[in-house]
């Protein structure tokens, strides 16, 4: 293509170009869907993406660069105003003051409060205002380098930092980076054919490559073994400390809730017969049970345990329950709802604002355990979750003693850790009787009065009992204060129907910790009407399945092991190496890989190694470069050009021979340059170097027209295209 043809299709090739450029910038903006949900994502970087893009186009010609970097951000500043912060503007299209420094101040803050939460940020978080300015930017300097410079690749440059910051920002978020990036990477090249090609057949042959190209990117990238585990920069973060919320104890309302059975508290729409926790507690002062818990805010994804257990999700709506705990089945997965923070460490949820009327939506794990898995069972190492406090004078008090007798009759004969939580809770149903009229107290001297004169309780003191009677034989517990499913429309396995929860569904149990396995919930209350088999030994509120377990576990005849040890413990199987069943895998994914990096070599090579020959520094180094493209096109052309023993006037004679009279006049005079340049008979200059590629022009155009597109495409997908 000769210059003024070059000139002619400037216009429509830089307006091509901005648009690819809008793509990347798109694209590097979508590459923060760890970081925000989709959803939310979607128009924000849309937005930032095309409307510089248009502007740009729009003013190109009218106003230098300095005027219309200016006007662009106005346009940025009034789009955020509009859409973020929907704020009153000046002259019914300015952004006011307040929208100004809200849209700068969010930009500047946002990437702190990114690192310092868990992802995804909330759908309405402000801190999007991020991803609009960075793509924005992005956007406009792409488009402006493309309608102002001829640069090939330059243009995506301006995209790129867009990209690393969504990588840097998304990694702890949920799903991969990876597909956006062969999708950036396949723009990239798109963006190089176009301002490169010299004709419009090469775009068309080109585009479905690339198509293809960027396709197999995307399914295979994520399944590399680099894209699996990538490195966190939170762990460069200094993270604050998780707030605590003050709160009354959930185990001290228990006795209240209780006293007042049909109260309504929520109702929750869920087709799971599962309890629903409110507060865990895991810290005794040895006269009440606190939780320790620590807060983060969360769009939506509770970290910890994800992929485990069935999930279930419910819907609820607050009534007369008191704050700040919210109630969830099991372990919480996703959330969905304002102003909600959770504890990273149990899975707690709270509000910061919860009022009547409120309503949230849960995603549950609900774990499913299995006896044989918990008769193997070995106690964690939980030092916090072993303390027994000492009295306030600093001695040991005497409730620690009786308690660890208690718990060694209880436990008498019990042949594993399991299943001396399970007779532990076995014991307290048949020692003791649950009355709802009993005086509230789950400290020292409350649990021996329980334990050892009156025996009559309510599920607070079962629940507190069978806590502090496992820690002291070395079973690391917890109380859980919840509820259980309510009564209503759901009511009944697989119903979805909307249950009614009162204070009567109260119900407090207690969790033992065990290596691989996590917290085990143990049901030590008592029905309150002792009806059912076993001697009456009938657990409030337990699920069917642990019922169940618990009964296998107790029953266990087997001869009696040894308790695991540090010493004993079995060794954990290792993890299968490569080649095994994940061996298929990996091998696909380096054989895609190296694919992929082949057909990029095959379509970028070529183009760089003629732009570098076109525009070396020296004419006659230019002579020689426009005489081996020329060389190389002749072999498309089926011309099999041995270079190294032919003369350049042979040359040119064996291709006039193929391609016909019309090449005589440019083979002819390229070969006389290239004798020139090359045997430096007579000095060369610039004038004689366009006149070479000129000419350049002239035969590759008579080769197209004697290969065809499939030639043409074979030999640029072969080996030898790498070295012409």
């Amino acid at each position: 293509m000769s210059a003024g043809a070059y000139a002619a299709g400037a216009p429509v090739r830089g307006l091509v170009s901005v648009g690819v450029v809008a793509l990347l910038a798109a694209t590097a903006g979508l590459a923060f869907d760890g970081v925000f949900p989709f959803a939310a994502l979607l128009p924000v970087a849309g937005l930032a993406a095309g409307v510089p893009c248009v502007l740009s186009v729009l003013l190109y010609g009218r106003l230098p660069l300095w005027g219309t970097v200016p006007v662009s951000m106005l346009g940025w500043l009034v789009a955020v105003s509009a859409t973020l912060f929907r704020s009153e503007a000046w002259l019914g299209f300015l952004p006011g003051p307040a929208a100004v420094r809200a849209a700068l101040l969010g930009v500047r803050d946002a990437g702190g409060r990114l690192l310092t939460t868990i992802l995804p940020a909330a759908p309405d978080s402000t801190a999007v205002v991020l991803v609009s300015f960075l793509v924005w930017a992005a956007a406009l300097a792409g488009a402006e380098i493309a309608l102002r410079s001829r640069s090939v690749m330059l243009p995506a440059l301006a995209a790129l930092p867009v990209l690393a910051v969504a990588v840097v920002l998304g990694v702890a978020g949920a799903g991969s980076v990876v597909p956006y990036a062969a999708v950036f990477a396949g723009l990239t090249l798109l963006l190089g054919l176009v301002r490169a090609a010299r004709s419009a057949g090469t775009i068309a042959v080109g585009v479905p490559l690339l198509a293809c190209l960027v396709s197999a990117a995307v399914v295979t990238a994520p399944a590399l073994p680099m894209a699996e585990r990538p490195y966190d920069v939170r762990r460069l973060v200094e993270q604050p400390p998780p707030r605590p919320i003050n709160g009354v104890s959930a185990l001290d309302q228990v006795s209240a809730w209780l006293q007042n059975p049909q109260r309504e508290l929520f109702t929750v729409a869920t087709p799971s017969d599962a309890n629903l926790r409110l507060a865990v507690l895991d810290t005794f002062d040895g006269v009440t049970w606190t939780s320790g818990a620590g807060f983060v805010p969360t769009g939506g994804r509770v970290p910890g345990q994800e992929g485990g257990g069935e999930p279930v999700t419910q819907r609820f709506t607050l009534q007369k329950l008191p704050g700040p705990w919210l109630p969830a089945a099991d372990r919480p997965l996703l959330v969905k709802g304002a102003g909600i923070v959770v504890d990273p460490a149990t899975g707690m949820l709270a509000g910061t604002q919860t009022r009547e009327g409120m309503t949230y939506e849960v995603t549950s794990g609900i774990r499913r355990y299995t006896a044989e898995e918990l008769r193997a069972a070995v106690p964690a190492a939980d030092p916090a979750a072993l303390r027994l406090p000492d009295g306030p004078d600093g001695r040991t008090p005497p409730q620690r003693a009786r308690l660890l007798a208690i718990a060694r009759r209880a436990t008498a004969g019990a042949q594993s850790p399991t299943q001396r939580a399970a007779r532990l809770a076995a014991y307290l149903r048949k020692h003791a009787v649950n009355d709802v009229n009993s005086p509230p107290g789950h400290g020292y001297r409350s649990i021996e009065f329980f334990l050892t004169e009156s025996r009559r309780g309510t599920t607070e003191q079962f629940a507190a009992s069978f806590a502090l009677l496992a820690r002291a034989i070395g079973l690391p517990s917890r109380i859980v204060v919840g509820f259980r499913p309510g009564t209503g429309s759901g009511t009944g396995s697989g119903s979805g129907g909307v249950r009614q929860v009162r204070g009567g569904d109260v119900l407090a149990w207690a969790e033992v910790e065990f290596e691989g396995i996590g917290w085990v919930p143990f049901y030590p209350t008592p029905s309150r009407t002792r009806s059912g088999g076993n001697g009456g030994d009938v657990a409030e509120g337990a699920p069917k399945q642990a019922r169940e377990i618990e009964q296998a576990i107790n029953s266990d005849s087997a001869e009696p092991k040894p308790t695991p040890t540090a010493a004993n413990r079995a060794t954990p199987t290792p993890a299968p190496r490569p080649g095994g069943s994940a061996g298929p895998l990996v091998w696909v994914a380096v054989s895609a890989a190296a694919l992929l990096a082949y057909l990029l070599a095959v379509l970028v090579v070529p183009p760089l190694r003629r732009m570098r020959r076109r525009r070396a520094a020296a004419p006659a180094a230019r002579v020689v470069g426009a005489w081996r493209q020329t060389v190389a096109r002749l072999r498309v052309a089926g011309i099999p050009v041995p270079s190294d023993a032919l003369t350049a006037g042979e040359v040119a004679s064996l291709a006039e021979s193929v391609l016909g009279p019309a090449a005589r006049e440019p083979l002819t005079t390229l070969a006389d340059l290239a004798n020139l340049a090359t045997f430096g008979a007579a000095p060369v200059d610039q004038a004689d170097a366009d006149l070479a590629w000129r000419h350049f022009g002239g035969v590759d155009a008579l080769v197209r027209q004697r290969a065809g597109l499939a030639s043409r495409l074979a030999h640029r997908l072969s080996p030898r295209s790498l070295v012409g």
